[in-house]
This record gives structure tokens, C-alpha cells and sequence, in this order.
């Protein structure tokens, strides 16, 4: 048989597959261009330019040679961006702040290419650590205590790297989530004191609102505070549902009589302030109950003066979590003048009064109800 490789097919072959190689090369080269940024939008109004903007937002960058194929990698500060997520269109390149905090902070945004790199002044402002409330004010010390609030995972809010702080004493954060945490409160904890959450990685800090063992605007809380017909207050040490001593309890062994006083006092401590603008202020309790709330069914009407209308809560006012449980809840504060009898000094009584259908079972606790200055 002839032998066909012989030295010039040899060569043929060869110089084709470098043709090839060489055709197959030039397809890979990309032919970038250079970028210039000429401002910053935001998505809605591509004419305004801005400056700064909060991490999550959507932002429009203007330039030239802001084409996908064009880019390697866009950063804000020293955080990248994930392509996947960013659209060019006409020179326009549309993305999301990413939430996620710099650990350099420049204050620009970067797009790299294989000419260079272009950047242009701008601010990424990351939200503050927000806390909301805690889950119960009156958590009993040695007990576990959960709070509210938001961006927890962006400051690593966890057990590695925050403490909430009881007035000067610090408890580890044991677990958390984005929007909740969990701390022992220590034994020898102060009562009526702000608390706050310290994030040691990022150095941030936020206050809860709210006090622990809030005693302040306190109407009743069944033991210094005593309503003046103590039939409905359990005063028995032993009881398994006591809170943070004597309560309010109503179930199906209270007297019934299709509505009837719950429990009532005078001399209560308003200010003015509270008074003349009610809308400023909440009432705030510890609450238990195993009922469910039917509207139409079920209503508590509160007094601050006989001659005036009383303010109502009904199923829609209670908001809480958990039934057979503790937990602090805020229900609205109203104050009904008398058009006879307008002057403040006469509203200094708090009378609470249930009305509820007699089909339904009555099962519910309070404690500790208390005049609350929202946002304080």
C-alpha cells in the first residue's frame, strides 16, 4: 500500500489546521472598546442625575462603550456586581445596588474592561439597624427574650458577632434571622431601661423602643397600681400564668352578666400632653389569651370619664402571635371628651368594660397597662 503521509501532505495538513487556529482565535478576541461615565440616574427619571443612593435601589450609569459584551466587572466601593443582574441598553447600564456591606469604602462605582478602568463619585447608603419591639417587655430575667427589627443579616447581627446590652450589662445574642434575635436576660438586670443591640463586627448600634420592665405612664399593673374592685385580679403566687406578679384575668368563671365592669381606678397620673393629643400615644399591656377574635362578637370599651363615650377595641385592634403565651401588644389610646364636661382634669380614671357574645368562651389576661409615647 502507497503510504499517503508522506512530507508534503504532512505540510498541507499542517499549514490548515494553523489557518484553522488562527480563524478560530480571532472569533475569541473580543474587539473592546473604551468606557467613559458620564453620570448616574435613577430608573424612573434617566434625565436627574444624583449623587448617592440606598443599597437595594435600582440605578441607571450613563457612558459609552457600556455595552454587556464590553465589561468585565462593575464594583460599588470594593463590592462586585453580578453580571447576571445588570442590563445595558443604549449606553445605559441599569442595575441593583447589591446589599451587601463595603468593607473599603470609596464612594465610587468602577467598570473594568481589558483597556482600563473608569469610575465616577458615587455613595452607597446602607440602611440604619433597625429594631421594632421586643416580643415581651416583662421577658423574666434568666429568661430568653426576642427581638424585633430588620437588616440583622446585613450587619451579622449573630451569635459570633452581637450582644444586646441591658443598661450596661451585655447578653450574647444566641440566635438570630434577618428580622429577629434571641438573648438570655441576665439575673441581675435593671427594671424600666432602654436595651439596645450592639453589632461588634461593623460597629453599629440601635436602641428598642419601648422600655424593659416598662414602668413609666403606668395606669395598672395589678401590685403598686391596684384597680379599686380586685374580684378579677389573681393575686395567687402559685398561678401558672403569672407574668411578673398579680394579673387581670377573665375566663368562664368570672361573673357574667352580658357586659359588665372588668376592672376600673381613679387618679390615674395623664399629663396634659397625653390627654390633648391622644393621637401621640398607645396603650400598651402584656396580653394573654386562648380566644379567638370574632368581630361583631367580642369588644373591650374604655372609660376615662362616665359622661363621655368610651373608646372601643375590637378583634381587628389585637394583634399578637401566639395564643396561651405573653406577649406585649400596643392598642390604640382614644380620649372622648364629654361636650359637657371638656376640662382634663376630669379625665383621670380608666375603666375597662367587656362585651361579648355568651356563646363565646372567655379567656383573657392582662398586665401591667401603661400609657406608651410612640417612637419613645
Amino acid at each position: 500500500m502507497r503510504n499517503i503521509f508522506n512530507l508534503d501532505n504532512i505540510h498541507r495538513i499542517g499549514i490548515i489546521f494553523l489557518v484553522i487556529s488562527l480563524l478560530a482565535c480571532s472569533e475569541d478576541v473580543t474587539d473592546y472598546k473604551p468606557i467613559t461615565l458620564s453620570k448616574v440616574t435613577t430608573v424612573a427619571d434617566l434625565n436627574m442625575a444624583i449623587t448617592e443612593a440606598a443599597l437595594g435601589d435600582f440605578i441607571a450609569i450613563h457612558g459609552t462603550g457600556l455595552d454587556l459584551a464590553n465589561i468585565d466587572s462593575v464594583l460599588i466601593n470594593d463590592v462586585k456586581v453580578d453580571l447576571l443582574e445588570v442590563y445595558t441598553e443604549n449606553d445605559i447600564l441599569f442595575m441593583k445596588i447589591p446589599v451587601k456591606l463595603a468593607m473599603i469604602e470609596t464612594n465610587r462605582i468602577y467598570v473594568h474592561n481589558s483597556l482600563g478602568v473608569q469610575a465616577i463619585p458615587f455613595k452607597a447608603l446602607p440602611p440604619a439597624l433597625y429594631l421594632e419591639r421586643m416580643f415581651n417587655e416583662y421577658t423574666k430575667p434568666g429568661d430568653t427574650i426576642m427581638i424585633y427589627g430588620d437588616f440583622f443579616e446585613l450587619y451579622e447581627i449573630n451569635a459570633d458577632n452581637a450582644v444586646v446590652d441591658f443598661n450596661g450589662i451585655e447578653s450574647p445574642v444566641i440566635s438570630s434571622s434577618n428580622n429577629h434575635l434571641t438573648a438570655k436576660v441576665p439575673l441581675n438586670v435593671d427594671q424600666n431601661i432602654k436595651i439596645k443591640v450592639i453589632g461588634t463586627k461593623h460597629n453599629v448600634e440601635a436602641f428598642c423602643p419601648g422600655r424593659y420592665y416598662d414602668k413609666e405612664g403606668m395606669i395598672m399593673d395589678f401590685d403598686e397600681h391596684m384597680p379599686s374592685n380586685v374580684a378579677n385580679v389573681v393575686m395567687d403566687p402559685n398561678d401558672k400564668q403569672r407574668l411578673s406578679g398579680n394579673f387581670l384575668r377573665i375566663d368562664d368563671t368570672s361573673a357574667y352578666a352580658g357586659w359588665w365592669y372588668i376592672t376600673e381606678i381613679g387618679g390615674v397620673p395623664y399629663t396634659d400632653d397625653m390627654l390633648d393629643n391622644y393621637e401621640d400615644y398607645v396603650i400598651k399591656c402584656e396580653f394573654r389569651t386562648a380566644n379567638q377574635f370574632i368581630d361583631g362578637k367580642i369588644k373591650f370599651c374604655n372609660y376615662l370619664f362616665w359622661d363621655a363615650n368610651p373608646m372601643e377595641w375590637v378583634p381587628s385592634d389585637f394583634i399578637f402571635q401566639n395564643f396561651n403565651r405573653w406577649e406585649t401588644i400596643t392598642l390604640p389610646f382614644v380620649v372622648n371628651r364629654s361636650s359637657t364636661y371638656p376640662e382634663n382634669y376630669y379625665y383621670r380614671s380608666f375603666n375597662m368594660r367587656l362585651e361579648i357574645d355568651p356563646n363565646i368562651a372567655r379567656n383573657f389576661a392582662f398586665d401591667n397597662i401603661r400609657v406608651y409615647k410612640k417612637g419613645s
